[in-house]
């Protein structure tokens, strides 16, 4: 796996996890739906993949399913 591929696991990791801790704050009542949406367009707007993470993130899906597939 290159740096660009490792680099956007690790953001979509952040990412993920963030949004999860945020879902169980709003559930616990710590936060107010308000305060969820502004935070999730946040993490979603700080830890959007570039164009090449994309584009890297794809080519390592396909090559992993079709070495699956074999």
């Amino acid at each position: 796996m290159d740096n660009l591929t490792a680099k956007a696991f690790e953001k979509m990791q952040k990412r993920e996890h963030l949004l999860r801790v945020l879902r169980d704050q709003m559930g616990l009542g710590r936060i107010s739906r308000e305060v969820f949406r502004q935070e999730v367009s946040k993490v979603v707007e700080r830890y959007a993949l570039t164009d090449n993470e994309q584009r890297a993130y794809d080519l390592h899906n396909k090559i992993t399913d079709q070495r699956k597939s074999k």
